[in-house]
C-alpha cells in the first residue's frame, strides 16, 4: 500500500478523521504483515499498547509525550543490555569434588 503525502494525511484527517484512523490502521497492519513472521504477534502487541495509550492520553500532544517516554524507555534497557550484559548465574554443579581412585582390575589367568 503506498503511503500518501504528510499534505495528504492532514488534510485527510481535517476533512475525514473517521477515514484517517482507518487508513492509519490499514498502513500499521500492512507494514506488520510485511514483517518476518516472527515479529508479528510482538508488533501486534506493541500496537495494541501504543493504541491504549493514545485513547487514555486525552490530547495528542500527551499521546505523542507517552509513545516518546515509552520509546525512550526501551532505548535505555536495550542500551543497558549491550553495555552490562548478565553475569552468568551461580554454578548448579559443585565447585569441587571428591576424587576416587579404583584399583585396576586384574586380568584374568587363562
Amino acid at each position: 500500500m503506498d503511503v500518501p503525502t504528510f499534505d495528504e494525511l492532514r488534510e485527510l484527517l481535517q476533512r475525514d478523521p473517521e477515514g484517517f484512523e482507518s487508513l492509519r490502521a490499514a498502513l500499521i497492519d500492512d507494514c506488520i504483515r510485511g514483517s518476518p513472521r516472527r515479529n508479528q504477534r510482538r508488533l501486534r502487541g506493541l500496537q495494541f499498547v501504543i493504541d491504549a495509550r493514545r485513547r487514555v492520553a486525552g490530547s495528542p500532544v500527551k499521546a505523542l509525550l507517552d509513545i516518546q517516554v515509552m520509546m525512550y524507555d526501551s532505548l535505555l534497557a536495550l542500551q543497558q543490555a549491550l553495555l552490562d550484559p548478565p553475569r552468568p548465574s551461580e554454578p548448579s554443579a559443585p565447585t569441587s569434588a571428591r576424587i576416587l581412585n579404583f584399583r585396576q582390575p586384574l586380568s584374568p589367568k587363562r
